[in-house]
C-alpha cells in the first residue's frame, strides 16, 4: 500500500502531464473513458486503492467496482466507481470529461447526490481530474439545487499537492481503514439539511401509518385492533411493492398516480391489487386469505398524499436503486411501534412493550450480517453444485425484517451465478446476458433457490410480511415488465413464489403443549398473544444452518415471557437469571441436522455467567465451537452499551479436546472499516488478538468456558491441581441490594421540590440520621455503611461517612415500631421499587455476614481488590462478603490479592471488557492451597498498617515511600504464592 510521500510523487506526475496537454484534454473528442484510464484510475491507485483487483478478490469483495448503469426516471445513472471495504460501499466517484463545466453544472451534482443518498452513502466525489468536488450526500437532493449545494470541498488540480494531505486523510484506503474517513463524515453530521435516507424514509412511512391508522379507525369502526394493524400494514406494503415495481420498470410508470388523480382512490386501487396478485402470486395481494382490506373505506386525501409524494419531483427517493438492506433497516424500526385503539376507537401509534423494555430497536450492522453468512452459508456451499445446494435449508427463527435471510439468499444467488457463468453454453436455461454483457440468473432459478433454501419464523405477523416483501423484491431484482409478462404468457406461471410455507408466524420457543397446562377455554386473545408454534408440524425436516440476531431479554425485565416457556418442553433449558437468547440457541441445536452450523451475534458474557450454565452445557455436549469472535469493548450496536460476540457452532457430539479459532478486539477505538477488513481478510494486526484456543468439553461441563492459549491452559491446570481447598457457597454472600440509596434527577421529576438531589433514602449521612430524631429502637437498625472511599486493598477504614436503614423482614413486619423511619420512607413511597416496598430493602442479606472478621471482594475491578475488616461493615451489592471459619483470613486475603489469583481470575473467571467481574461463582472456584504461612500473614499485617498510614499522611514524599514499601511486600507475597503453587513468575 502506498504512503503519502509516494502518493505525492505519483500525483505530481499526473498534474504535470495534465497541465502540459490541457488544451487537448479539454476537447470534446477526449472521452470520459480516457480521463478515467489516464488520470482518475491512477490518482486513486496513488491513494492506495486496488483499482485493477490485483489481490484477486471475488466480485463481491473487490475494492473498486463499476456500479451497474441504471437509468433513474430517465435522468440519472449510477456513478462510475464504488470504493468498498469488505464488500461494503464507502464512497462513490462520478467521472466526467474535462470539457464539461463540472464546477457550475447542477445536473452532474444532482445525479451523484441522488444516487448516493438513496444508497445510503454519506460522502461522494465528482471529478474530471481538472477539479475534485466532494459532496455531503446526506443532504436531501432537490432537482432545483445549485451545483454548490452540499458541496463541502472543491479543489482544482493545480492545488492537489498542497491539499494532498487533506485528500489522503479522508479518501486513501489507509485513512478509511484507520477510521479517518468515518471521523470526517461524523464531523459533518448535523449540518443544515442533512438527513440519511433510512431516517428520512422511516419518518415518511411512519407518517403514512399514522394517517392511515387514524383514518381507517375513524371510517371502519367495526375493525378490531389486530384487524386495524393488519389493514394498515397491508395497504403500506402493497403501495410500496407496486411503486418499487414502477421505478424498476416492471410496472408501467405512473400507474399508481393515475389512480390517485381520480376520485374513490381505494376502490380504484383494488383492481390494480387483484391484477398484481394474478401477475406476481406474492401473497401480498392474496384476497383469498385477506377478508379485511377489500371492504375498507379510506379517505382520498390520505391516499393521494401518500401516492403523490412517491413520484418525482416531490419524492427524493429512487426506489430503483434503494437497497433492500436499507428498506429492511427502515422496517426494523418501523415494526418497533404498533397501533393502539382508545375507548372511542381512535388510533394511537406507540412503541411496542418489548421495544420500550429494550430501550429501542437495534438493527444488525451490515458487516456483522456479512460475516455470519460468510462463515455459515459460505462455508457450507463452498465447492458444491447448484443441485447440491438445493437441498440446504437455512433458518432464522427470529427473522424480524429478514436482514439475515436476504443476505443468505443473496449469497447463494451470487455463488450459483458464478458457477453457471463458467459454462454459459451449458446453462442457457439458467442464466441470460444483457446487451451490456452482464449475466443474470433467470427468475425461475431465483424462485427455486428462495423456495428451496430460505426459511424464517417470527412471533410478529407484521415482521413476517416484511420479510416476505424483502425477499420477493430481491427475486425481482433486474427483472423488467417484459420478462415478467413473458413468464406469465409462455409458462402460465406467475412471477413470484408464495412464501407461506417458508416464512411463518409463531413463537419459536413455545409450542401448543403450553395449552395443556392452561384452561381448555383459553381466549382467542391469549392464543394470539402466546402464538404457539409446533416445529415438527410446520417444518417436517431439520435445518443445515440457523443464523441471526436473537432477542436479548433478561428474565427480570419480562418474567411473563419466561413463564410461558416454563409451561412447555423448553422448560428443561430454563434457569434463573438467564437471557431469552440462550433458549434460542438451545432450540437451534435441537432443530439442526448433524454437522449443521449455528451462528448468532449475542452478548459475550454467556461463557462465564451463572445464569448460562445450561446453555454452556448444551453447547459443550451437542456441538463443537468452530470460532468465537469477541468484540470486547467495541460497540457493535452504537445505541446499546452491551458487549457482544459471534460464535459459529457445528452440531456434533465430541468429547475429546479440540481447538477453536478465537478472536478478540483489543482496541475498542478500531474503525468499523478496519474491523470489516479484518473480518474478511483475517490479516494479523495489533488491534485484534487471534489464536487457537483449546476446549475440553468434558472438563468444562458445569464450569465456565475460557478461551486461552495452550501454554496458559497448562499453567491454569497446574494451579487447579495444586489447590486443596475452595470457598463454600454458604460462606460467600453478595452485599445489600437497596432499591434507592439516594435521590436522583428522575426522582425529583416524580416527587417535586419536596426532595433534594442526593438526599438520602435508604443510605443517609450522619446529619440526615440526626434530623430523623430516632428512638433507641430505631437506632438499632441504622448500620454503618461503607464504600470504596473507606475500603482499600487489604485495609478498611472504620470511620464511615454513610449509614444504611437495615430494614430486613422483621423490621418490615413491625414497621409501626419504627415511626420516624416509616415517616421518612413514606416521603419516597412513590419511587421506591423494592420487592418489599416501601419499607424493606430489596435484598437485606443475613446480618452475620456484615459483623465480625470478614473479607470484602470488590465485584468489578481491573485487578483483585480484597479488603479485610473486623468491625461492623455493611456494604452494597458492589461487594461480595467472604466469611469462612476454617481458614486464616489474613493468609487468605494475601492469596486473593496476589498476581497468581489475578491470573486465574482473568482466564477462568468473568470478564467485562478489561475488567474482572468477581461474582460468587468465580470466587468459589478459585483453587486455594490451605496451609499455615506466617510469612504471608506478617506481610498482610504490614500492608494493612502501611495502607492506614498512607491514607492519613498528606506529604507526597512520604506517600511515595509508603507505596514503595507496600509494592515490595506485595512482591514478597507473590513470590511465596508462586512457590506454593510450583509456578515460575
Amino acid at each position: 500500500m502506498n504512503d503519502i510521500n509516494e502518493a505525492k510523487k505519483e500525483v505530481a506526475v499526473l498534474i504535470e502531464t495534465f497541465k502540459n496537454n490541457i488544451e487537448q484534454y479539454k476537447l470534446q473528442t477526449y472521452k470520459e473513458a480516457q480521463v478515467r484510464k489516464e488520470f482518475i484510475d491512477k490518482m486513486f491507485k496513488a491513494l492506495g486503492w486496488d483499482i485493477d483487483n490485483q489481490q484477486g478478490f471475488s466480485e463481491q469483495y473487490k475494492e473498486v467496482i463499476n456500479e451497474d448503469a441504471i437509468k433513474i426516471q430517465e435522468k440519472t445513472k449510477a456513478p462510475d466507481y464504488s470504493f468498498r471495504i469488505g464488500g461494503q460501499r464507502i464512497f462513490f466517484v462520478e467521472a466526467k470529461k474535462p470539457s464539461v463545466n463540472l464546477r457550475e453544472n447542477p445536473e452532474f451534482a444532482y445525479q451523484l447526490r441522488r444516487y448516493a443518498w438513496n444508497m445510503g452513502i454519506p460522502i461522494s466525489i465528482l471529478t474530471d481530474f481538472e477539479e475534485f468536488a466532494v459532496y455531503d450526500c446526506r443532504v436531501k437532493p432537490n432537482e432545483k439545487d445549485d451545483s454548490s449545494v452540499a458541496r463541502i470541498m472543491l479543489i482544482p488540480y493545480t492545488e492537489y499537492i498542497t491539499n494532498l494531505e487533506k485528500i489522503w486523510n479522508i479518501f486513501s484506503k489507509e485513512a478509511v481503514l484507520k477510521g479517518s474517513f468515518d471521523k470526517f463524515v461524523k464531523s459533518k453530521e448535523g449540518m443544515k439539511g442533512t438527513s440519511e435516507v433510512n431516517d428520512s424514509f422511516l419518518k415518511e412511512i411512519e407518517k403514512w401509518r399514522d394517517n392511515l391508522a387514524k383514518n381507517i379507525a375513524l371510517r371502519n369502526t367495526d375493525l378490531s385492533l389486530p384487524e386495524l394493524n393488519y389493514a394498515v400494514q397491508n395497504v403500506i406494503d402493497r403501495i410500496l411493492f407496486l411503486i418499487i415495481c414502477e421505478y424498476k420498470n416492471i410496472e408501467r410508470n405512473g400507474k399508481l398516480k393515475e389512480i390517485a388523480d381520480k376520485s374513490n382512490i381505494y376502490k380504484g386501487l383494488i383492481p390494480y391489487f387483484k391484477e398484481a396478485d394474478e401477475k406476481y402470486n406474492s401473497g401480498i395481494f392474496d384476497f383469498n386469505k385477506d377478508k379485511i382490506t377489500l371492504k375498507l373505506d379510506i379517505n382520498d386525501k390520505v391516499l393521494k398524499e401518500i401516492i403523490d409524494n412517491l413520484y418525482y419531483p416531490k419524492s427524493p427517493y429512487d426506489f430503483s436503486v434503494l437497497p433492500i438492506e436499507i428498506l429492511g433497516k427502515v422496517y426494523e424500526k418501523f415494526l418497533g411501534k404498533t397501533i393502539r385503539l382508545t375507548s372511542s376507537h381512535q388510533a394511537k401509534v406507540e412503541n411496542k412493550i418489548e421495544v420500550r423494555k429494550a430501550g429501542g430497536v437495534y438493527y444488525t450492522p451490515e458487516f456483522i450480517v456479512n460475516y455470519i453468512v460468510e462463515n455459515t452459508v459460505g462455508k457450507l456451499i463452498q465447492g458444491k453444485t447448484p443441485k447440491q445446494i438445493g437441498g440446504i435449508k437455512i433458518l432464522d427463527s427470529a427473522c424480524g425484517s429478514g436482514t439475515f435471510l436476504v443476505r443468505a439468499y443473496t449469497y447463494i444467488l451470487e455463488y450459483v451465478l458464478g458457477y453457471y457463468k463458467k459454462n454459459p453454453e451449458k446453462y442457457k436455461k439458467e442464466i441470460y446476458q444483457t446487451q451490456k454483457g452482464i449475466w443474470f440468473l433467470t427468475i425461475d432459478i431465483r424462485k427455486k433457490i428462495l423456495l428451496n433454501n430460505i426459511y424464517g419464523v417470527d412471533i410478529d405477523s407484521q415482521a413476517v410480511e416484511v420479510t416476505k416483501l424483502s425477499l420477493l423484491l430481491k427475486v425481482l431484482e433486474n427483472e423488467t415488465k417484459e420478462s415478467v409478462s413473458q413468464q406469465l404468457k409462455l409458462f402460465k406461471e406467475r412471477a413470484l413464489p408464495n412464501l407461506d410455507n417458508n416464512i411463518k408466524c409463531g413463537n419459536s420457543l413455545v409450542n401448543s403443549s403450553y395449552f395443556s397446562q392452561q384452561k381448555l377455554d383459553s381466549s382467542v386473545e391469549e392464543l394470539s398473544k402466546v402464538n404457539p408454534f409446533d416445529w415438527e408440524k410446520e417444518f417436517t425436516f431439520k435445518f443445515d444452518i440457523i443464523l441471526g440476531n436473537p432477542p436479548y431479554v433478561k428474565e427480570y425485565t419480562s418474567r411473563e415471557v419466561f413463564e410461558m416457556v416454563k409451561k412447555t418442553d423448553m422448560e428443561k433449558y430454563y434457569q434463573g437469571k438467564m437471557d431469552l437468547w440462550y433458549l434460542f440457541t438451545c432450540k437451534a441445536l435441537d432443530l439442526l441436522k448433524d454437522d449443521g452450523l449455528h451462528s448468532y451475534i449475542a452478548q459475550n458474557n454467556w461463557i462465564t455467567s451463572a445464569g448460562a450454565s445450561i446453555l454452556r452445557n448444551k453447547i459443550l455436549s451437542d456441538s463443537k465451537i468452530i470460532s468465537f469472535f469477541d468484540f470486547n469493548d467495541f460497540k457493535v450496536f452504537k445505541e446499546a452499551s452491551i458487549q457482544t460476540m459471534i460464535f459459529v457452532l457445528e452440531k456434533t457430539k465430541i468429547s475429546k479436546p479440540y481447538l477453536v479459532d478465537y478472536y478478540k478486539v483489543l482496541d475498542k477505538g478500531i474503525s468499523k472499516e478496519e474491523l470489516t477488513n479484518y473480518l474478511m481478510t483475517k490479516k494479523d494486526g495489533d488491534k485484534i488478538e487471534r489464536f487457537k484456543a483449546k476446549i475440553n468439553p468434558v472438563g468444562m461441563i458445569n464450569n465456565s468456558i475460557n478461551f486461552t492459549h495452550t501454554e496458559i491452559n497448562d499453567i491454569l491446570e497446574k494451579i487447579k491441581q495444586r489447590g486443596n481447598y475452595c470457598l463454600s457457597e454458604k460462606n460467600v454472600a453478595q452485599g445489600i441490594v437497596s432499591p434507592q440509596e439516594y435521590v436522583i434527577d428522575s426522582h425529583i421529576k416524580e416527587l417535586g421540590d419536596s426532595v433534594k438531589k442526593r438526599e438520602g433514602i435508604f443510605v443517609l449521612k450522619s446529619d440526615e440520621v440526626n434530623k430523623l430524631k430516632l428512638t433507641l429502637k430505631e437506632k438499632e437498625i441504622i448500620k454503618p455503611f461503607y464504600t470504596s472511599e473507606e475500603l482499600f486493598r487489604y485495609y478498611g477504614n472504620p470511620k464511615n461517612i454513610f449509614w444504611i436503614i437495615y430494614s430486613n423482614i422483621e423490621v418490615r413486619k413491625n414497621i409501626k415500631d419504627y415511626p420516624h423511619i416509616k415517616e421518612h420512607l413514606d416521603r419516597f413511597r412513590k419511587i421506591i421499587t423494592s420487592d418489599f416496598a416501601p419499607y424493606g430493602l430489596h435484598r437485606a442479606r443475613e446480618q452475620n455476614f456484615f459483623e465480625g472478621k470478614k473479607i470484602l471482594s470488590y465485584r468489578k475491578t481491573i485487578k483483585p481488590y480484597f479488603t479485610y475488616t473486623d468491625f461492623p461493615c455493611y456494604v452494597s451489592q458492589t461487594y461480595f462478603i467472604i466469611k469462612p471459619e476454617d481458614i486464616d483470613l489474613k493468609y487468605l486475603i494475601g492469596l486473593l490479592n496476589s498476581n497468581l489469583v489475578f491470573f486465574w481470575l482473568k482466564f477462568k473467571g468473568k470478564m467485562q471488557g478489561e475488567q474482572l467481574q468477581i461474582d460468587k461463582e468465580p470466587l468459589v472456584k478459585i483453587p486455594i492451597i490451605k496451609t499455615e504461612n506466617k510469612d504471608i500473614i506478617e506481610a498482610v499485617d504490614l500492608i494493612m498498617e502501611l495502607t492506614k498510614k498512607l491514607e492519613s499522611t498528606n506529604l507526597d514524599r512520604e506517600k511515595e515511600l509508603i507505596k514503595k514499601q507496600i509494592e515490595s511486600l506485595e512482591r514478597k507475597i507473590d513470590d511465596i504464592v508462586y512457590v506454593l503453587y510450583g509456578i515460575k513468575e
